[in-house]
This record gives C-alpha cells, structure tokens and sequence, in this order.
C-alpha cells in the first residue's frame, strides 16, 4: 500500500514537471509577428525611412513595436524582420527615424499600400515596486526515522522505518522580516505506525535571493498596433495611476507604451528553514492522555530544519531532519483495565516535494 502511494506521488511529480516543460515550449514558440494594416497578398514590405536617411535594400517580413536604450534613455523603436540565407533576422530601427512601410510593390496589378510608422504617446508609473515574497506551498513527504526500538509496552508505539504524509504551508507577511526572511504557518497530514497525527507548526526560511529593480515597458493594445488609413482607432484605456510624459506632438493614437519599475527577484535560489510547533492526534486507539496513570507526561511536538532550492520556479525540493516527540496510550502490562502514557521520542530525516505558489 505504501508503495502504491508513494507510486502516485512520482506520478504527480512527472506530470508537474511535463506540464511546465511544454508551457515553456509553447511560449517560445509564440513570437509576435506582424504586418500591419496587410492585405491578404501582402507577403512583404519595404521600409522608407525619412530625414535623408537611405532605405534599406531589402524586403521585411514582420515588424513590431520594440525600445532601445541610446545614451541611457528609453527610446522607441521598431522591430524589423527580414530573411537571409534561409534564416530570420532582425534589427531595431528607432521610430523617429521610420517614415512608411509600403506594400505592394512588386505585384503590378494593385497599387501600394502606405502604412505611416508614428511613436505612440508614453505613460510612467512613479511608485516604488514591491517585491513579492509571500508565497503558500502545498507538499508531500517522506520520513526514515529508522527500525522500532520501543520496549515499554508489548504493543509498538514507535514508526516503523518510515513516515510520510502531506502539508501545506502559508507565507502571508510579505516584507515583515525583510526580503529575504520569510515566517509561515503550516500543517501536515502524518501517517506512522498506522495512526494519524496531525502537526501545525511555524516556519522560518532564509532565501538566498538577490532582488534588483528594473524597468518593464509594455506596449498596449499590443506591439503589433498601427493606425491603418481609413479605419476607426478604439480608445486606449490606461490606468489613472500612470502619467502621461511629455512626447512629440503626431503619435500614433491606436497604441501607447506604458513604463513602470519592477522588483525583479531569482527565482531558482537555495533556501535553509526552521520549524517547529505542536502535534495533534486523529482518531486512532491510543490517542490522548486519558484515561492513563500519568497524564502529566502526555505532550507532543515537533522541531526540524533543512535545506531546500527549487527545481524550477513552481518546484521546489527540500531535505531536512526532523525531531518529534509522540505519544500511544496503551495498556498497562501488569495492570488489570489500567492505561499508561509511553512516550516516542524520534530522530529523522525528511524529504519533502512541494508545489509553490507565489505572489
């Protein structure tokens, strides 16, 4: 049975691990390419640039609104793609420089189609970012604490060799301790012995983390937005939080590109932790500390430690020991209808898989 189970938890693991294997794949396969305001012929365009400037000598396939940064300034630009030998290639071109993308060049029988390139109207977020280091965590376990020795009592009060379980944890105080110390609750689901116990427990982790600020742009409705000749332009909605920055007066008004700074934290870093807490029982014979001769001597807890770094952003992996204090009600052995407390106290290690969440 304890096979079995530990069976359908690497099964749980692999399908995680799969899951977000293709969720990576199919985001790299899903590059923004476009050719605005194209017509179904329109395979390509040409490039007309302004200011003197001398037009490229090829045709494009794909361009897209992109930033550049020209002596520490933002600056915008477009992204302009073209095939040589077979292969993509790309460059960016800042927008001032763009006059038109033509079309149609080379078809004879329809005349060109003119696409202005404009820069789009900027707005900047000013507030500090917040770095996210709540996070809540849901796990499975395996314990070895090693062969039963207990001796008090002719029934077995100790683990058998191993324990597992599962658990979930809560990191909801964000910044409290700073960025890289994070306090959580927690509680476990424990199976040993065949009796369910039940550990709520405080967790303290040290993240070995760096968090550097950067700046995000995003351009809305999307990158691939330009004003077409003789269509309506939808209104742009943007938050009331963002500032409108001082720009040229003749944008494009079908998009906008929206700035703010972001707290940008590794997400692949090793952590160490400490935990500690009360354990409960659930409905198994033994459970409690009465009826007993010596009641006083009931008490479990719980204290461990370890070391744990995720797998990939959403996986995590910890091992750690564990210390545990347990107790079994059994029947006295020279006694008639009397009952002791027997006290188990184990040392283990633990290996725990845990599925985290973020925010």
């Amino acid at each position: 049975m304890r096979l079995h189970r530990l069976g359908m938890l690497c099964c749980c693991l692999v399908v995680a691990i799969l899951a977000s294997t293709v969720d990576a794949v199919s985001q790299a396969k899903d590059s923004v390419q476009c050719i605005p305001c194209g017509r179904p012929q329109d395979n390509s365009f040409n490039v007309r640039l302004k200011g003197g400037r001398t037009d490229p000598g090829r045709q494009f396939v794909s361009i897209v609104r992109d930033t550049t940064y020209i002596a520490g300034e933002l600056v915008q630009g477009c992204r302009v793609t073209y095939i040589e030998n077979g292969k993509r290639k790309d460059t960016v071109v800042q927008t001032q420089h763009h006059d038109a993308l033509v079309m149609g060049i080379t078809l004879g029988k329809v005349p060109p189609l003119h696409v202005a390139v404009l820069p789009v109207r900027e707005y900047q977020l000013d507030r500090e970012p917040v770095v996210k280091t709540s996070f809540a965590e849901v796990s499975a376990f395996l314990g070895y604490a090693g062969d039963d020795e207990s001796t008090e009592s002719p029934e077995q009060i100790g683990i058998n060799t191993f324990y597992y379980g599962g658990s979930i944890l809560v990191a909801p105080f964000g910044q409290l301790l700073g960025d890289k110390l994070s306090l959580g609750i927690g509680a476990s689901a424990l199976m040993e012995g065949g009796r369910l116990r039940i550990p709520a427990y405080g967790h303290l982790r040290y993240t070995f983390t760096s968090t550097r600020i950067e700046n995000s742009v995003q351009f809305v409705p999307s990158q691939c937005q330009f004003a077409c000749a003789g269509q309506p332009v939808d209104t742009i909605q943007i938050d009331t939080a963002f500032k409108q920055r001082p720009g040229p007066d003749s944008v494009d008004p079908s998009a906008a590109l929206i700035m703010k700074r972001i707290a940008v934290r590794d997400t692949l870093a090793p952590y160490v932790y400490l935990e500690g807490g009360l354990i409960f029982n659930g409905s198994f014979e033994g459970a409690g500390s009465e009826p007993s001769i010596n009641p006083d001597e009931y008490g479990q807890y719980m204290a461990g430690a370890g070391v744990g770094i995720p797998i990939i952003p959403i996986l995590h992996a910890s091992l750690g020991y564990r210390f545990m204090r347990l107790n079994v009600r059994t029947p006295c052995e020279n006694c008639d209808a009397v009952f002791q407390v027997n006290t188990n106290v184990v040392h283990s290690i633990m290996l725990r898989i845990a599925l985290h969440f973020g925010w």
